[in-house]
């Protein structure tokens, strides 16, 4: 009870505070001050009923899926789902397809009743004894809420919960795999490797940092779903981005996501070479072959010739291998080793925002020559400037692009295995 006052002091002086100051000011534009009393109280009682709303509801939630088997092992998934929908509605800019049918399902509710009590004082014909309605409303539903959050919050409290068992199942396939790659590097390497891949499936929400490229990939995507044609720049950006994730998603913090384990870590044998590598080659087995998937796709489905999607294709491959490589010095330059709060519940080790500007910054200079070399505006540029086919020049730019990642990737590997060797503790 306690808990649920507090919550209810604290929003209501945060919402208060700033929708006394929005009341005043929307009275003086409107030139009524009657419209103040009016406004101040529509505020107050909306938020009694909105605030043990919300309450009820996440209340239910949670009871439901401390329960529920199925709920709970779908969670993360409904949570991904979730974010999705959110993002598409910001880039779509759909808001208004989304909340009209809410507001057709509300309007004849007694929720509706809370705007003629807003528009008392503004003389535009509302009604009193809706008005009257909405205070009685408020009243009535406080006493079923209070009572409701009571009870809900002693079945969540008693609630035994499901417990999910996670059992080490491997398919004949995944097996191969992991053991075809234990084949092929060494066990140090594969073991650091197998580790990202694992606190990724455990803990997803924990690469979130990953989504701030895919962010800038949703507006050329939304454009072409609006258009329903997809131009020159998309293969490109889909490169970028792919690159981008591939690089931050594990080895811009080679030192730091190590965490507990750092010291023993550091103990082994040749201990800078699988953790570089490893952080490395686990971003890289990842989305490399999404990067140059997607981009061969989009570049298929676009206005550019086979050649030129082959050069794209071969830009991807070797941008998104590289990346990786390019921010482990980087990372390990700027580590970071507390955990910040990822959601509102989860904390986890991610990279410094420090390091991943940089590398930012590293990846798109890396990209520019192929960027350059692939637009539609300054590849036929080029090509008419030089008298060359715009394939050439396309090529041009993914052999200097190759050459410059892999040289700046040889530089930070070397940077960030040196300093893994000597790092010591304070």
């Amino acid at each position: 009870r306690d808990v649920y006052k507090r919550q209810l002091v604290l929003w209501s002086a945060f919402f208060l505070t700033v929708g006394s100051a929005a009341t005043v000011a929307f009275a003086v534009g409107a030139g009524s001050l009657l419209t103040i009393p009016a406004l101040l109280l529509t505020l107050c009682l909306l938020l009694v009923t909105g605030i043990p709303a919300g309450f009820i509801l996440a209340l239910g939630v949670r009871n439901a899926g401390v329960r529920s088997r199925l709920l709970s092992r779908l969670r993360t998934l409904f949570l991904v789902l979730l974010g999705i929908g959110y993002l598409a509605l910001i880039f779509t800019n759909a808001f208004a397809s989304v909340l009209e049918p809410i507001y057709r399902v509300l309007a004849p509710t007694p929720i509706d009743w809370f705007g003629d009590l807003a528009a008392l004082g503004l003389g535009i014909g509302a009604s009193p004894l809706r008005a009257i309605g909405a205070v009685g409303f408020t009243a009535a539903f406080v006493v079923v809420a209070v009572a409701s959050l009571y009870r809900l919050s002693e079945w969540l409290w008693y609630a035994d919960g499901v417990h999910i068992t996670h059992e080490a199942e491997r398919s004949d396939n995944g097996s191969s795999r992991l053991n075809g790659l234990s084949r092929v590097v060494s066990q140090p390497v594969f073991g650091v490797a197998a580790v990202d891949w694992k606190r990724a499936r455990r803990s997803p929400i924990s690469l979130s940092f990953a989504l701030y490229p895919l962010i800038v990939l949703a507006g050329p995507a939304v454009t072409a779903f609006q258009t329903g044609e997809i131009g020159t720049g998309l293969p490109l950006w889909i490169l970028l981005s792919g690159t981008w994730v591939a690089g931050s998603l594990f080895a811009l913090n080679v030192v730091g996501q190590e965490g507990a384990a750092l010291p023993a870590t550091l103990l082994t044998e040749v201990p800078e070479r699988s953790l570089v590598i490893g952080h490395v080659l686990s971003g890289t087995l990842l989305i490399a072959p999404i990067t140059v998937a997607a981009t061969v796709i989009a570049g298929v489905l676009s206005p550019h010739s086979v050649p030129v999607v082959a050069s794209l294709g071969a830009s991807a491959l070797v941008l998104s291998a590289v990346s990786g490589a390019i921010g482990t010095g980087i990372g390990v330059g700027f580590p970071r080793f507390e955990a910040v709060s990822v959601s509102r519940s989860t904390k986890a080790i991610v990279p410094s925002a420090f390091a991943f500007g940089i590398y930012s910054v590293a990846v798109l200079v890396v990209a520019l020559p192929t960027v350059i070399a692939h637009s539609g505006i300054a590849s036929h540029a080029l090509a008419s400037v030089v008298g060359v086919n715009r394939f050439v020049i396309g090529l041009s730019g993914t052999l200097v692009s190759a050459v410059f990642a892999c040289l700046v990737g040889l530089i930070s590997m070397y940077v960030a295995r040196d300093r893994v060797r000597n790092y010591q503790f304070e």
